[in-house]
């Protein structure tokens, strides 16, 4: 090995110790070298761009043990960084979901925001968050066989309990934007009381009965993101971002600061507006929070 390298005996000791205390397994032999028995779920983002098979995103990527947020990371260093890169992180201690709330970041999830600079007016960003919904649940599927729904405007649900949020965040000028900060938070192999039990979450070990390889699933992550950023703005990613949707037709509550609404959603439109019939007819709705309700809390 130190032959091959061109280091020496003692470079390589020196870094199988370093493997060693970041959790990986391994043997030695005085005639044999040595042999790698354990791998740990570690975020090691030279094995994460090694096997990669995107054309640009992710090429820059940046993994932390422990970050306040992904998406202050991000924002932080949007400005000089290429479209495409990621920052991951193993925890976040103030890790963010929609409207400020807290979002739980225990070790075990993939807590990741990605920098992206579309060329596209500010009236269409919405079709950033509908092409990544998609693309992440795409992912799941292919890769676990777990069916993710999207559910309006930014959750991925299974078996109707949260799975994964996106939170994403702009930089605009004059009508112009600058970048996109899109976080991804997903509950990979997460316990279930990581969480507190009115936010109706579920993890993909749970789903499954056993852990999941975080890596092996963001590398499928960032391969559908980019297969579907290079076709935003085509009917093809509406068509499925609402064939994908669990929000369809179903009996919801829209809480949002001009007071709720409560109806059955008819549509949701191209732009990402969600049609609702309420009692005083139909309405289009653009932001809010929303609630999907059982049929006796609907009337």
């Amino acid at each position: 090995m130190a032959a091959k390298l061109g280091i020496t005996r003692a470079a390589v000791w020196k870094q199988i110790r370093n493997l060693r205390r970041r959790g990986y397994e391994i043997e030695a032999s005085t005639k044999k070298g040595y042999h790698l028995t354990y791998k740990p779920d570690l975020l090691d983002a030279d094995v994460i761009r090694s096997g990669l098979k995107t054309k640009w995103l992710g090429r820059e990527l940046c993994s932390f043990s422990e970050v306040n947020s992904t998406n202050e990371i991000a924002k932080s260093r949007a400005a000089d960084c290429p479209n495409g890169t990621v920052i991951l992180a193993e925890t976040q201690t103030r890790g963010r979901g929609r409207l400020s709330r807290p979002w739980a970041s225990p070790p075990g999830g993939i807590w990741m925001s990605l920098i992206l600079k579309p060329k596209m007016p500010l009236a269409s960003v919405y079709q950033i968050n509908m092409a990544i919904s998609v693309a992440v649940s795409k992912a799941i599927f292919s890769l676990l066989g777990l069916k993710a729904g999207i559910k309006w405007p930014n959750d991925l649900l299974i078996r109707e309990r949260k799975i994964c949020g996106i939170l994403m965040e702009i930089s605009a000028e004059v009508g112009r934007l600058d970048y996109a900060v899109v976080g991804l938070g997903i509950n990979a192999n997460v316990g279930l009381s990581d969480f507190p039990e009115e936010w109706k979450s579920t993890s993909l070990s749970h789903e499954l009965g056993h852990e999941v390889s975080r890596i092996d699933l963001i590398q499928r992550i960032l391969f559908e993101i980019e297969e579907a950023y290079e076709k935003i703005g085509s009917r093809v990613i509406y068509d499925e971002w609402r064939s994908r949707s669990v929000t369809m037709a179903r009996a919801v509550r829209i809480k949002s600061n001009s007071g709720d609404l409560v109806g059955v959603v008819e549509d949701l439109a191209e732009d990402g507006a969600l049609l609702l019939k309420t009692e005083n007819g139909c309405q289009r709705v653009l932001a809010g929070d929303c609630i999907h309700l059982r049929a006796l809390e609907a009337k």
